[in-house]
């Protein structure tokens, strides 16, 4: 009798067993596989999964302008020391997460604009040289036509206004005046779009006051080839695009050599 109700007890636990483990699977199925996981306290649901998809994709894009801009700031700087640009796929800046003390930013911000106001003094230095009336390397270079239109205000050597303005009509374009790759393209508000494009023999060509681009950094562009038009300023001075043209970082004067 006692060995009956011994493997009766067996019988009856290991059943108990299959039966619990059997409760855990369907559980676990029902939960994992159906909506009702969403019932589950801290479960992300569909709209915040989404909602954390799109902000990373914000964050990437964001980190991805970041990118652009340090890299735009390094070509020019690069430019105004004489060196070459770098392409766009040199590009490998590191995102490395830190955080920022207080006393180290007061003093990134003090060397930033010491920097800074290096920077604008050796740019002023630099402008207020005597120009020579045509240089002699760029004597046999053979410059294209950038725009069609109406010379206004002219190069003045010093730094008060080292490019010429040409008028045209908003919408007119612009274009390379050699081969070159662009190492800035720039928008704001106040001024519109900027280009820097740099060319061989340490020339370099700046638009200033655009109305948009055609052509982003780190592209390889042919003379001739269109960069942007003209912008529509709405106000009453006439639309224009202002050009400079830089030997060696030193602004020169762009009709001593290009045919407007």
């Amino acid at each position: 009798m006692a060995n009956k109700e011994r493997k009766f007890d067996r019988h009856q636990l290991f059943s108990y067993l299959v039966f619990g483990v059997v409760v855990m699977l369907l559980t676990y199925l029902l939960v994992a596989h159906t909506p009702l996981k969403r019932s589950i306290p801290g479960y992300p649901s569909e709209k915040t999964q989404l909602a954390a998809i799109e902000n990373y994709r914000k964050i990437d894009s964001l980190e991805r302008v970041i990118d652009l801009w340090a890299f735009q700031v390094a070509n020019i700087q690069r430019v105004m020391t004489g060196r070459e640009a770098l392409p766009l796929d040199s590009m490998r800046l590191a995102r490395v997460e830190t955080t920022v003390d207080p006393d180290q930013l007061e003093v990134f911000e003090t060397s930033d604009s010491l920097l800074r106001a290096q920077v604008e003094q050796i740019d002023a230095q630099q402008q207020s040289r005597p120009e020579p009336e045509r240089i002699e390397a760029l004597r046999d270079v053979s410059f294209k036509t950038p725009i069609k239109g109406t010379l206004g205000e002219g190069f003045r050597p010093g730094g008060s206004h080292p490019y010429v303005e040409v008028t045209a009509p908003a919408g007119t374009t612009f274009s390379a005046i050699l081969d070159g790759i662009i190492v800035s393209a720039e928008w704001n508000e106040r001024e519109g779009c900027t280009l820097w494009m740099q060319h061989k023999g340490d020339l370099t060509t700046i638009f200033r006051q655009a109305g948009k681009l055609t052509h982003s950094v780190g592209e390889q562009v042919k003379a001739g080839t269109t960069l942007g038009t003209v912008r529509e300023t709405g106000e009453l001075s006439n639309a224009h695009v202002l050009i400079e043209l830089r030997y060696k970082n030193q602004p020169v004067d762009p009709t001593l050599y290009i045919k407007f």
